[in-house]
């Protein structure tokens, strides 16, 4: 029963880690397709500072850079190029990669510190630094073993299993509703990445906030995305 609640609060953290990364990082930032409130915004900058330590205009780089060369020779982590296992395995070194070198960084020139990422970019390391932070707040809330143990299983589920899954296995695998398309759909995979499993229908419509196109397929990020539309603390932009 411990190990069970482990993973449950890891798998939500991780959970809300992926909507923050969809809503925010994704359709927002990168394809400007959902623009947030500047509270709603500050909420995602700190959650991911805190559980993926990720820095936004490198990960809009590599995705947009990503998005124009998808499955050719200069895709950052294309399974297609370097193989399934290869990137479903190790997608995170090859991001890791792509983020160091000019060319790709120059697709994140038009991003700037916003909100809470302008006190936190002035800060040498960052991003470690964020992570430090979260895991001492799990640790206070969950106790320092349990707080240990559920955040080492946070960071391979998002790091490890679930954008690997997306990068991976939804460019090698899955059924296509654009049969000339890059990307597979998976609604499995949809489930538990909110939404972004659909990644053939994405890579269709970039711009498009919603990722779902038929009745059969669910967009768990974007149902959470249109609950904050209706409230007045987002809007759609295309």
């Amino acid at each position: 029963m411990y190990w069970l609640w482990c993973f449950l609060w890891a798998f939500i953290i991780a959970q809300m880690a992926t909507l923050s990364t969809t809503l925010y990082l994704h359709r927002g930032s990168t394809h400007g397709a959902i623009k947030f409130n500047p509270p709603i915004e500050f909420l995602f900058q700190i959650y991911l500072w805190l559980t993926t330590g990720q820095n936004r205009r490198e990960w809009v780089a590599v995705h947009r850079y990503h998005h124009a060369h998808a499955d050719k020779e200069d895709d950052p982590h294309s399974p297609i190029i370097e193989g399934l296992w290869k990137i479903q395995l190790f997608n995170v070194f090859y991001y890791c990669r792509a983020a160091r070198k000019p060319e790709v960084l120059y697709y994140g020139r038009h991003i700037r510190p916003f909100g809470f990422e302008k006190i936190i970019s002035k800060i040498p390391g960052s991003g470690i630094i964020g992570l430090i932070v979260g895991i001492s707040i799990a640790c206070l809330i969950l106790g320092f073993k349990m707080g240990i143990i559920v955040s080492t299983i946070h960071a391979f589920l998002y790091v490890f299993f679930l954008s690997n899954l997306i990068n991976g296995w939804c460019h090698a695998r899955g059924y296509k509703n654009f049969p000339n398309i890059v990307g597979f759909n998976n609604r499995l995979i949809a489930w538990i990445t909110m939404g972004e499993g659909l990644h053939n229908n994405h890579h269709k419509n970039p711009s498009s906030a919603k990722f779902s196109v038929f009745e059969n397929e669910f967009d768990l990020g974007y149902f959470f995305g249109e609950f904050l539309i209706k409230r007045g603390w987002a809007r759609l932009m295309l």
